[in-house]
């Protein structure tokens, strides 16, 4: 009989169950407990990369603009708004000088629908994290001349 026959074959003592049992019972209430303190250490830390690398993102995507998106669109600038909790992004769009509901929601859809595809320009970073994490991306559209035609924000309700 090998050893792995013998403790296949080997009768737990009813004593010796109860024993395990405790210990089971115990480490599992250690992990419970220990369980928060180790999501909260966690959350803070996942918490403080997110927040480093938008501020990143941000800070580079601002530090190219104005830059050309093609078809009119450029974007003129982008913000960290980090105590709200906000990515803005704000652009201009050549020829218009209004933009009409109908038209924002369907922008808004697609929007919706590339985040919910993780396209995004937030290389190492997935959207819904980001959103998770209480932050929203606000999207301001201006005319040339900086009026404000209109703004879009989307926040993690908007994926469910």
């Amino acid at each position: 009989m090998s050893g792995n026959q013998k403790l296949k074959s080997k009768k737990l003592r009813p004593t010796r169950i109860r024993e395990l049992k405790k210990i089971i019972r115990n480490s599992f209430f250690v992990l419970l407990t220990s369980l928060p303190l180790l999501l909260t250490y966690c959350g803070n830390n996942t918490a403080e990369r997110i927040k480093n690398q938008l501020r990143q993102e941000i800070q580079a995507i601002k530090s190219q603009c104005p830059q050309d998106q093609g078809n009119g669109l450029t974007i003129t600038d982008a913000n960290f708004h980090e105590n709200e909790k906000i990515m803005e992004y704000v652009y201009s769009i050549v020829g218009l000088d209004s933009i009409d509901d109908a038209t924002v929601e369907d922008m808004k859809n697609s929007m919706i629908t590339a985040f919910r595809s993780e396209i995004s320009g937030t290389e190492r970073l997935s959207i819904k994290l980001i959103l998770k994490n209480g932050y929203r991306y606000r999207y301001i559209y201006n005319d040339t001349a900086g009026n404000k035609l209109c703004e879009i924000n989307i926040t993690e309700d908007d994926l469910s």
